[in-house]
């Protein structure tokens, strides 16, 4: 419940973005949408009428389906392309027809899709990137209140209603999908304004990923590009993958030290939204109490206990003041941010308060990020905080002790300024700690 008030939070804060996947327009459509290999598949059948192809390019059963493919999708869109051009005939076309088949007014179940009108009505500020070639948001979700944006096609100019961001293009425009290894390559080394706010967005805003596989290349591919291009700023984003199903922990271990992304499973789509709209007035109202910053400075006001258990209220801070324009070498701001982090870490110590240790050692590693400890009036509290934070945390799950603390410490570290990874380095090995909780190899 925590992670959908830090969701809800941001949608009232208008940063809250969707990144939608196939999974979705398969969620709307019962099924119908078909899936990439899926798509390969039917775009296959339409040029390969004696099956040739089709069992050259992918893994075939007895009963002639598709079980998987002997190369990478983008390499089999590339073949395909060039079988298509010897026909005469235009790939992305093709595409575009089976798209239309699939998707449209009779495929579209009415009661889902009138659920997901409701929902984005009471909420039009959510931005939604897809790398879905369909057209369910701005034809059906959104079909009179939508800001469509498709590689080379005009940039809309007004601002009153939800952009759409279809950064493999869309059917409207054939020509702008992103199909084979080719079009991989051009779209991540695109450097148009379209590409630019993309990333801007993913790197800004706290981004729902919806409707992927974990294993999907599209996802990972653009999450390593985030992660490679991550700009040094007091703005924060935040990362939630929604899964139908569980995810092994090895799995959601990897992605989220890896690309700091927070798993929530056993999610059906329409539970999400759901979820989100019954959190909505809590974050609201949590939000709402969030006083001027400069009016805490000067000691008139505080943060509520509400506000500052959230994940996200540092990162809220640490934008208020790169707004204002507070240097982070503020004495003033140093001591605020230092009685956040002890607020924290009192939080820690209530009863079912296990997120708060892992909420410490990411502040931790945030401030340690942006601000300069070393050689600052905080920075001996600071390091008693660290201590603390490193004391309950374990690299295996003991009882009473936080492994996705040690986590964050872990994968993590290099995130720190250099002067503060040398303060902490030799605080770990200046101190005492039981062997079982193997606080060194966070080091190594």
């Amino acid at each position: 419940m925590k992670e959908y008030i830090d969701i809800s939070a941001s949608l009232h804060t208008n940063s809250l973005t969707l990144f939608v996947g196939t999974g979705f327009s398969k969620y709307i459509t019962n099924g119908k949408a078909p899936s990439w290999i899926e798509l390969m598949a039917q775009i296959t059948n339409k040029i390969d009428k004696k099956n040739v192809l089709l069992n050259q390019l992918f893994n075939v059963n007895k009963d002639g389906d598709v079980k998987d493919t002997v190369y990478d999708l983008t390499i089999i869109a590339q073949i395909l392309e060039a079988e298509y051009r010897r026909n005469k005939k235009d790939i992305k076309n093709a595409v575009a027809e089976i798209i239309n088949d699939s998707v449209n007014e009779k495929t579209i179940d009415k009661e889902k899709l009138e659920e997901l009108q409701e929902f984005f009505k009471k909420y039009p500020s959510i931005n939604i990137i897809t790398t879905n070639y369909d057209t369910i948001f701005s034809d059906y979700v959104l079909p009179n209140s939508s800001r469509v944006f498709v590689e080379g096609g005009p940039i809309p100019r007004l601002n009153s209603h939800q952009n759409i961001f279809h950064i493999h293009g869309c059917i409207t425009k054939p020509n702008s999908i992103v199909l084979t290894l080719n079009d991989y390559f051009n779209f991540q080394n695109s450097q148009n304004y379209f590409a630019r706010k993309f990333f801007t967005l993913l790197q800004e805003t706290t981004v729902c990923v919806l409707g992927y596989s974990l294993g999907d290349f599209n996802l990972n591919t653009i999450l390593s590009e985030v992660n490679n291009n991550k700009t040094s700023s007091f703005r924060k984003s935040d990362l939630y993958y929604i899964s139908r199903t569980d995810v092994p922990e090895i799995i959601s271990s990897f992605y989220s030290f890896t690309y700091g992304i927070k798993t929530l499973e056993l999610t059906e789509v329409n539970e999400f939204f759901n979820q989100i709209d019954k959190t909505y007035p809590k974050a609201k109202e949590i939000l709402e109490t969030i006083t001027n910053l400069n009016s805490v400075l000067k000691g008139g006001k505080k943060y509520t206990d509400d506000f500052l258990k959230l994940r996200l209220s540092l990162s809220k801070i640490l934008l208020q003041a790169s707004n204002i324009g507070i240097e982070n070498n503020d004495e003033d701001f140093l001591k605020l941010i230092l009685k956040v982090l002890d607020k924290k870490r009192e939080f820690s110590t209530g009863d079912g308060a296990w997120e708060q240790y892992e909420h410490l050692a990411d502040w931790l590693i945030e401030v340690a990020s942006c601000i300069t400890i070393k050689d600052s009036l905080i920075e001996e509290d600071f390091l008693d905080l660290v201590k603390y934070s490193l004391r309950k945390a374990s690299k295996k799950k003991w009882k009473g002790y936080s492994w996705y603390a040690w986590k964050e410490w872990k994968y993590r570290w290099n995130e720190m300024k250099l002067e503060n990874q040398i303060i902490v380095k030799d605080l770990i090995e200046n101190n005492r700690w039981d062997s079982d909780l193997e606080i060194e190899k966070i080091i190594e």
